[in-house]
């Protein structure tokens, strides 16, 4: 038990120092230093500082998808469903900023890869979706993937306008207008 909180507090450090410093300005000694553990413990868990970074990227992943799945209810409309996992999402990057900057970071680095990416159960569910909406004539007849991209880049603006206008990040009319806005930009 006393070892994977070494590693929970790696974890922890890590991404908060690059989410403030960036991959390349984070040196590995200063999130052992931070983190309160020696290199040595650093190494043990992660055998490069790639592979942290991996490993980071897919536990907040993991963490993203338990929470929006648990958000999504059987019998919903297929509509319903996006906009619960959409608002799931926006919500979720709003109360995890850290984990948010990590994840643009991420995902506009050498690291990111379309298989990464493709391969998460996140992304999976993202698919299911497109499709049947795709199959269901309801969203538009494009790549699936490019439905979910389309989508993701929505939360993402959505997230940054709400933490520039911290006034409208309270007010569920303004964030459903702000879904309407990335529905219409995949629907039929």
């Amino acid at each position: 038990m006393m070892s994977m909180d070494k590693k929970q507090k790696v974890m922890i450090t890590a991404r908060k120092l690059f989410a403030e410093n960036g991959f390349y300005s984070t040196a590995t000694a200063k999130i052992a230093k931070e983190a309160g553990v020696s290199n040595g413990i650093l190494f043990h868990y992660f055998n490069t500082k790639d592979i942290l970074i991996q490993e980071l990227y897919n536990d907040l992943k993991d963490r993203l998808f338990k929470y929006t799945a648990d958000q999504i209810y059987k019998g919903a409309t297929l509509k319903e469903s996006i906009y619960t996992f959409w608002l799931a999402s926006l919500e979720w990057n709003m109360e995890n900023p850290e984990d948010f900057v990590f994840m643009r970071q991420f995902e506009n680095s050498h690291y990111f890869n379309e298989q990464i990416y493709s391969n998460h159960r996140f992304v999976q569910m993202s698919l299911e979706l497109a499709e049947k909406g795709i199959d269901q004539g309801i969203l538009k007849k494009v790549p699936p993937m490019l439905l979910v991209q389309t989508m993701s880049g929505m939360v993402e603006t959505s997230v940054a306008y709400l933490k520039a206008h911290p006034e409208n990040a309270a007010n569920q009319d303004f964030k459903d207008r702000l879904f309407e806005l990335a529905w219409d930009a995949i629907k039929k």
